[in-house]
């Protein structure tokens, strides 16, 4: 498995909308387990495939990041299929790294998809994890968490980052 390297939020790749998973092959399984081993490394909770520069519809999340376990998994072709209730609550992106803010989400999702090995799979998900679906679904449209926020907000943010990535090349 190798670290892939992931994209920040300047880069167009992650404005463009996933393109649908027709055909899990070998590239798609050792894309994914690239995707596992890059989610570790970065201690995220999930990566979809265009913040790696592939724009396929397909992320992984780990299921096991609020219990300090691992349980990585792959959802391709993803559909939120039910959301209830709303929470304000802390938020980051591994593409805008150290740059958090507090976005509205939905308290519990239901979302389905297929897995990497071919099966229709359905999730629940409440809290944290609900947060990290529609976290990644988000990336799929070609959003990132900061859309959710009010312009100036989101301006701000933006402009604390590019502070950040100069003081790192300073």
């Amino acid at each position: 498995m190798s670290i892939l390297t992931i994209k920040n939020w300047l880069d167009p790749v992650l404005r463009k909308k996933g393109e649908p998973v027709d055909n899990i092959d070998e590239i798609l399984v050792k894309l994914t387990e690239d995707m596992y081993e890059t989610t570790l490394d970065a201690r995220g909770a999930g990566l979809a495939a265009n913040q790696v520069g592939v724009p396929h519809n397909l992320f992984v999340v780990d299921m096991g990041v609020e219990k300090g376990e691992h349980n990585l998994i792959t959802l391709i072709n993803p559909v939120i299929t039910a959301m209830e209730g709303e929470e304000l609550s802390e938020e980051g992106c591994l593409s805008i790294p150290e740059v958090y803010a507090t976005v509205k989400r939905a308290l519990h999702v239901e979302i389905k998809g297929i897995d990497i090995k071919g099966n229709e799979v359905r999730y629940e998900a409440e809290g944290f994890m609900a947060r990290a679906f529609q976290h990644e679904m988000d990336h799929l449209k070609g959003n990132l968490f900061w859309d959710n926020l009010g312009k100036v907000r989101r301006d701000l943010l933006k402009r604390k980052f590019k502070k950040k990535q100069k003081e790192k090349v300073a």
